[in-house]
């Protein structure tokens, strides 16, 4: 009898969340996260490769989407809008520019600079539930539409509070 071990690399970069269960086929164009049976992600961005793998659903930083944005990609699912810890979240114009280009809603998702999931965004659109941090945002702990009791960022007051952070 031969007995066969299979050694694993420990997975590099952080893990995705999509906010939609079960995951669609998902592209990710931003280096830094895992791939999964349903997630690829192409760090340069959209290219033949990511193409071919015809994605359902696109994640990426707010950036790499306007630029995305022209080139008359359907999707089925959704978008996931990366902003960053310190950058202003994504815009209301941004969010319509998305609705318009992809066809699809647009969720938030709040990243550290290492790609940790600080809150994200849930199908009722009502904040950014928070996942990890964020103590420097005033909290809306009023239970979510969605159901979910978990504190959230606020659209109107995180715009706020961003703003007098980094002035």
């Amino acid at each position: 009898m031969t007995v066969r071990i299979r050694f694993q690399r420990p997975a590099k970069g952080a893990g995705f969340v999509h906010p939609l269960d079960p995951a669609p086929r998902t592209a990710i164009l931003a280096p830094g996260f895992q791939e999964t049976k349903t997630t690829r992600v192409f760090p340069s961005g959209w290219n033949e490769e990511a193409a071919r793998f015809q994605p359902q659903s696109i994640a990426a930083p707010v950036e790499v989407l306007r630029r995305l944005a022209d080139q008359g990609l359907q999707l089925e699912h959704a978008v996931i809008a990366f902003t960053y810890d310190g950058n202003a979240p994504l815009s209301s114009a941004d969010r319509d520019l998305f609705w318009r280009a992809f066809g699809v809603p647009v969720f938030e998702q709040y990243l550290s600079e290492d790609n940790e999931l600080l809150a994200m965004e849930c199908e009722a659109h009502a904040g950014l539930h928070v996942v990890h941090g964020c103590e420097n945002f005033g909290l809306d702990r009023e239970a979510c539409a969605c159901g979910d009791r978990s504190p959230r960022i606020s659209r109107g007051g995180r715009v706020e509070e961003l703003v007098e952070l980094l002035a």
